[in-house]
Parts: C-alpha cells; structure tokens; sequence
C-alpha cells in the first residue's frame, strides 16, 4: 500500500495550518447575535483573518468550548457552550478538522459532548479528540494530500472539569499527570502499522498564561517526540508560547508548538488577546526518508476586547501600524514595543522563523 502512496524516489509535500483556541465567551457570541432574525453571525468579527485561511493544504483549529448550541442552553466561563454557526464559519474558511481535546470538553457532561459530534457531522467537519463511541475513537482521522497520508492523533491532561463518566472512557482522549503512554502507545502502532506517512498531535497541557512552556511540556512533548509524532500542537495556556524542534533519540526532529495561545476568544489581557496563524511545510523526500517539517511562519492575530470591545479579530501588524497604543484593562501599551517583544520571544528556540 505504502508504495502506491509515495514511490521510492518521489517527493511529496504539503502545508499544514494550524491555530489556537475558538472560546467563546458570552460577551464575545453576544456580539455576534444577529438582530433582524434568530442566529449567530461571526464572519464579520473574522472577515479581517478570512484570507489567512487561504494558506496551507491541511488546516485544524482547536474548537476550545463545545458547539452543542443553542439547544442545551449557550453558557459562557466556567462551563462553555457556544452556538453551532461558529462550526459552519470555520467550514466556509476551509478548516479540514478541529481538535476537541481539552479542558472544557465535558462542560455540559455527555450530552454536551454527543450533541457538538452530532453538530459537526451536520457540518461535515471531520473532528479529533472526543467521540460518541469506541467504534468512533478507534477510526484513525487520516487526510490525503498531496500523496501523503496525515493521521490526527489528540490527547488532553486530565484537568479540573474533565471527569469521564464511568465506562466510557472513549469520550475524550486523556491521560493523567505526565503518563502519555497510552498515546505514546498509539502512534508507535500508527508507525509501526505504516497506518500514515505523518502524524500531527494536539495535546492539552501545560499552565494557563504562562509565556514559556513548563518543565512538564517539554518532558511530555520529548516522550511523544520519541513516540513517532512530527508535528505537536500544544493549546491550554491561552498565549503564545515559543515553538521549537526536538530531535528525538531516533535522531528525527519533531516540531513542537506549545501553545498557539487563544485564536477567536473573549479573554481579556494583552498576550492573552494576541493568537496567531501557523503554517508549516512538511515533505517526505522518497520512500525510506524521515519527515521534515520546514519552514514554520506565524502571523501574528489579535482580537479587540478591550479597546472598542466589538471583539473583532486583526492582523496584529495592523492594529500596530493603525494605533500608537493597545489599550487593555490592565493599562495602555505602545504597541511597536509589544509587536518587537512578542517576535523575539516567540523566536527564542527558532531564531530565523518569519512572523509577521
């Protein structure tokens, strides 16, 4: 079968896109509300960031708060639940897969898990994370392109809120303190069975709002490096955190994204406003070479939450080349000397990767 993917001396390469968290708080859908007819509209808080979506081959967005919609009752922070149209806006942008992983998976319990699977598949949006069966969990989320295939693998910490009923473990993938070995365990088999050419995981884990990845992050994403995965995408500390590659003791490099903090969401604070778009290349040179991910580019977002409060999403070169100052509720911050720092930090294990 391998063989019929990809010859022995044929190059295959895509791009994989990837943001942060969609968590929606009730100040943020409430904007959205539309006034002449029931529903929610978000494409124009987004019409600013639409034309990213038109980089990368492959693109999965982190779904933080569950869509099981209006049905259930929207909720907003500590326990979510957001309108379904935020699942058909981000099949329009062309998003392939969004991960549900997280912390806030069970905020509405079972129901609420079961009700956003059966949303997304009215959408016709592919999901990773959680599941409505062991049958479910068991299917492999593969994507063709370009001659490759890419498993979406998923896991998240178990954190306050995420209590698994009692024999239905399948509902959400997770793991406990820093033992990944059950998902270490999967994508050694997915490699082992040649089930895919490249595996892209999203695990939740890490502390909210902290700049730099924990001891725990690196350690966990060494393991999992090791376990076969290319490519990680962290969520959960809600602001960007310093991407970089670890080359593993089979001597292959993994590249990790720690956090790509908050995407679309209501959070106030100024690194917790700043989210970004990330596009990788990943190529596969012939039959018997390893994955190289290549390339890593950031463009920098940020959502207004504090200065006019619509709430609407920006280039953050924009806002920058726009406004002398970004006006949050701690204070005032000249925003060339935001943009500057949040460049150099995010370059810290990556001096060369192009953000803008």
């Amino acid at each position: 079968m391998f063989n019929k993917i990809l010859g022995k001396d044929e190059s295959k390469k895509f791009t994989l896109a990837a943001t942060g968290d969609v968590l929606l708080h009730n100040r943020l859908y409430n904007k959205a509300k539309r006034k002449l007819k029931a529903g929610y509209d978000f494409n124009p808080m987004l019409e600013n960031v639409k034309p990213l979506f038109e980089q990368g081959d492959i693109k999965i967005v982190n779904q933080e708060s569950i869509i099981a919609g209006e049905e259930i009752g929207l909720s907003s922070y500590p326990k979510f639940n957001s309108p379904v149209e935020i699942g058909y806006t981000l099949k329009e942008f062309g998003v392939d897969i969004v991960n549900l992983a997280n912390n806030h998976v069970l905020d509405k319990g079972e129901k609420g898990i079961l009700r956003t699977i059966d949303n997304l598949n009215e959408i016709g949006m592919p999901y990773v994370g959680a599941y409505n069966s062991q049958k479910d969990k068991d299917t492999l989320r593969i994507i063709e392109k370009n001659g490759l295939r890419v498993c979406f693998v998923s896991c998240t910490k178990r954190m306050a809120g995420v209590k698994i009923p009692d024999g239905k473990s399948y509902l959400v993938d997770s793991f406990e303190n820093a033992n990944v070995r059950k998902i270490s365990k999967q994508i050694q088999n997915i490699k082992k069975e040649n089930l895919a050419d490249v595996i892209v995981l999203s695990i939740h884990y890490g502390k909210e709002y902290h700049l730099f990845p924990t001891n725990d992050q690196r350690e966990i994403s060494a393991t999992l490096s090791d376990a076969g995965a290319d490519v990680i995408i962290g969520h959960h500390p809600h602001v960007l955190q310093p991407p970089a590659y670890i080359l593993n003791s089979r001597g292959v490099k993994t590249f990790t994204a720690y956090s790509l903090g908050n995407f679309f969401s209501g959070q106030k604070g100024l690194f917790r406003q700043i989210g970004a778009y990330l596009t990788v290349d990943i190529e596969k040179k012939d039959k018997n070479s390893v994955v190289e991910v290549t390339n890593p580019k950031m463009t920098l977002t940020f959502v207004d939450s504090t200065d006019k409060e619509d709430y609407k999403m920006h280039l953050l070169e924009d806002i920058v080349a726009q406004r002398e100052y970004i006006k949050t509720h701690m204070g005032d911050f000249k925003s060339a000397e935001v943009y500057e720092e949040i460049k150099e930090r995010l370059r810290t294990w990556i001096p060369d990767m192009e953000i803008s």
